[in-house]
């Protein structure tokens, strides 16, 4: 291995290394260990080592996960790359802290529906994992308190609803008239592990009240 390129994937693997890597980005920093632009085709060489290695992981055409680095990159990582503004809920969010008891493989996250620019929705297959997008006024996506609906950050390198958000983020699809998606079954959710006052307050920035207290009565749409 050259010099150069022990010194880029030694970079590649430092805690603050990016999680995920698109063309550009590496071009730069093969530039920064090299000092001079790496040539194309030396370039390709490499990347092709890398994903062998399993070093990288292919995303899609020229979006890779990284690979070297501890944590290394992850699914949920990606999914501002491909939708801008895009912040992972829903029944990822709800199935990674456990309160989904059947969370899916696909990678659910929300990106913001604006004026005169409509977002691509829908599933997203990659080399990587399959994601599925679905779009809300950004009121809805930005509603309440960033520490009520923003996950801190413990370690997540994207933007991540908490788990009280991603219930009113689904509760929002489910009501709306625009949207296909199911009410959730609250038999399939363990509400205890929700936390009952931030759920209230995102209701309420949403103007979500009378929603979220239909569901949660006895009768409510199960």
């Amino acid at each position: 291995m050259k010099p150069w390129q022990m010194q880029f994937e030694s970079r590649l693997g430092a805690a603050d290394a990016p999680p995920v890597l698109n063309r550009d980005l590496l071009v730069r920093m093969t530039r920064s260990a090299h000092g001079r632009t790496v040539p194309a085709s030396s370039l390709s060489h490499w990347l092709k080592s890398a994903l062998a290695r399993g070093k990288l992981e292919r995303v899609q055409r020229g979006l890779y996960l990284n690979g070297f680095r501890t944590p290394p990159g992850r699914l949920a990582d990606v999914a501002a790359w491909l939708r801008t503004d895009a912040v992972v809920s829903l029944n990822t969010v709800l199935g990674d802290a456990g309160i989904l008891n059947n969370p899916t493989r696909t990678l659910t996250a929300l990106v913001p529906v604006d004026a005169g620019a409509p977002p691509q929705l829908g599933r997203k297959p990659t080399a990587a994992g399959v994601f599925h997008f679905f779009g809300v006024p950004r009121r809805i996506l930005e509603a309440g308190e960033a520490a009520d609906r923003l996950q801190a950050d413990d370690g997540m390198e994207h933007a991540r609803a908490t788990p009280e958000k991603a219930l009113i983020d689904w509760l929002y699809l489910a009501a709306s008239p625009r949207s296909h998606r199911t009410w959730p079954v609250r038999a399939d959710l363990d509400l205890s592990l929700l936390d009952m006052r931030r759920l209230q307050r995102l209701a309420r920035a949403a103007g979500m009240e009378k929603i979220l207290d239909d569901w949660l009565a006895p009768s409510g749409t199960a």
